[in-house]
């Protein structure tokens, strides 16, 4: 029984049928980015095939840690590109799963390799790979928790935000990790690479802001870096949170909206934010608006109870 990952690029397919140069750059950082956290580890063995990468281990931690090391380095690339935002960056997307994972060595000629594998672990790490939007990774935990390998498990260094919208095996449930959080490293290291990972997923928000496709997964990744905040904000000092309260409410971000008002809920000091001004200002204005209207859809679907309960204790500390 192993933990595997299966990740791949978001958007590579059309970065190749922009620029095939630029294309070819994007993969090279993403090789390099997954050699240099792969190469030291022993216990994790990987394959990278065009834009994806498969890697196992026998442990969960550390294959859930060296990924989202992965994770961090790569949005953190954006930073340094000089081309276009809106059509060229680097962003993995996948998802971590536990199985058995048969592997077998075949007779190879120089002109043709073969990865011989046999994997229930690896079908569902590729299935979760491709129903998430936004750079996520996706973790899939048995459901009963005396057999859960990843959550509870304190050497996973990524809080592991569940995700009951997604479904594909009965006997698991699926979470977020909050990729942007090291745990290893101390809180105010932790407080300053998500600030600045945030910054540069705002980037890649605001470049593709005519392109709602393109704009809905950014926001997505943006979600992961604003949730992995949650455990920053205090009751009396949160220039991110007013920030945000204050420049997007326009009704393109209505999953921002939502997703500040999770992000207080889950902050240690749930109770004091709600009534703060900033705060009450931001909701009489935004829930007037249509965009509104999709909030309101997404916090009432079947498998939202837990977000529905948090609004509702939202505003009962409104206390408007």
């Amino acid at each position: 029984m192993r933990a595997l990952a299966f990740i791949d690029l978001l958007g590579f397919s059309a970065m190749v049928s922009n620029d095939k140069r630029l294309a070819t750059e994007i993969l090279d950082d993403f090789y390099n980015i997954s050699f240099s956290h792969i190469k030291n580890e022993h216990d994790i063995h990987g394959d990278l095939f065009s834009d994806s990468l498969v890697a196992h281990s026998s442990s969960p931690a550390i294959l859930v840690n060296t990924i989202a090391k992965i994770y961090r380095d790569c949005l953190r690339k954006n930073d340094s590109y000089t081309q276009p935002l809106g059509k060229f960056f680097l962003l993995p997307r996948g998802g971590i799963s536990f199985g058995h994972v048969d592997i077998q060595s075949r007779t190879e000629s120089p002109n043709l390799t073969k990865n011989f594998i046999v994997s229930p672990a690896l079908v569902h790490s590729v299935k979760m790979e491709s129903q998430v939007k936004g750079s996520r990774l996706l973790i899939a935990d048995l459901d009963n928790g005396n057999q859960q390998v990843f959550n509870w498990n304190n050497e996973v260094k990524s809080i592991l935000f569940e995700n009951s919208n997604f479904t594909f095996w009965s006997t698991f449930k699926y979470y977020d990790a909050l990729w942007f959080l090291d745990l290893a490293k101390s809180s105010s290291e932790q407080k300053t690479e998500v600030t600045y990972l945030i910054e540069v997923a705002e980037k890649l928000v605001h470049s593709n802001h005519k392109n709602k496709s393109a704009r809905d997964q950014h926001v997505q990744t943006l979600r992961i870096g604003l949730l992995s905040f949650s455990k920053f904000l205090t009751p009396n000092d949160n220039p991110l949170l007013y920030r945000f309260l204050e420049d997007y409410r326009d009704d393109l971000y209505w999953l921002v909206w939502l997703t500040l008002i999770e992000m207080i809920m889950n902050s240690p000091d749930s109770w004091a934010l709600p009534s703060k001004r900033e705060v009450i200002e931001f909701y009489k204005e935004v829930s007037l608006k249509p965009g509104w209207a999709k909030v309101i859809s997404e916090i009432n679907k079947p498998k939202n109870e837990y977000i529905l309960g948090s609004f509702r204790e939202f505003l009962s500390e409104m206390n408007i």
